[in-house]
């Protein structure tokens, strides 16, 4: 996943290794942090999977290497942006495509999120169901983890519901970078 979002930081503009892990700090890292020896490496496949070029320059006698993307890692950004979310993926993948959905049209993410809500309402009405057949059969353990699993299911249901609401009623700008520009 770390690609996807040096990707799409590098959508809005080019970049050293060392900003993108300043902007991580600043912006994802309450769901997805990343080290330098994470981010180098994977900087360095997506340039020769031919994403992202780089330049090296020597700036006030100090060498840096800035990465910007290139058509090619534009496609594959915005494919997997507009993929449909797995609501089973973890957190972490989800909220970074949605961090990222200032990409997309407006009508692109509310389609999205209005599909991933109707997702998870069938898997809540599917775990409803199922709890009524293991309620009698499954011991206390058991029964902990669907439970977790059907209240972990209505806090998204409800967190994606309100922002659905929020995205709607929002008129402002779509730039996700407005408070991390430099």
């Amino acid at each position: 996943m770390i690609k996807f979002v040096i990707l799409g930081f590098l959508m809005h503009k080019d970049l050293t290794g060392y900003d993108i892990k300043q902007i991580m700090l600043q912006s994802t890292s309450n769901f997805m942090n990343s080290s330098f020896g994470s981010i180098y490496p994977a900087l360095d496949k997506l340039e020769k999977n031919g994403y992202v070029n780089s330049t090296k320059l020597i700036e006030k006698g100090k060498y840096k290497k800035v990465y910007s993307i290139n058509d090619g890692g534009r496609v594959v950004f915005m494919k997997w942006l507009e993929e449909p979310i797995d609501f089973m993926k973890s957190y972490e993948e989800i909220l970074a495509k949605v961090f990222f959905y200032g990409h997309l049209p407006r009508e692109k993410a509310t389609e999205l999120i209005t599909q991933l809500i109707i997702d998870i309402n069938k898997k809540i009405k599917e775990l409803e169901e199922l709890e009524v057949k293991l309620k009698s059969v499954a011991g206390i353990f058991e029964a902990s983890t669907l439970i977790f699993g059907l209240d972990h299911l209505k806090f998204m249901q409800a967190w994606y519901e309100k922002f659905l609401i929020d995205l709607n009623k929002d008129t402002g700008g779509d730039n996700p970078y407005e408070c991390i520009d430099s």
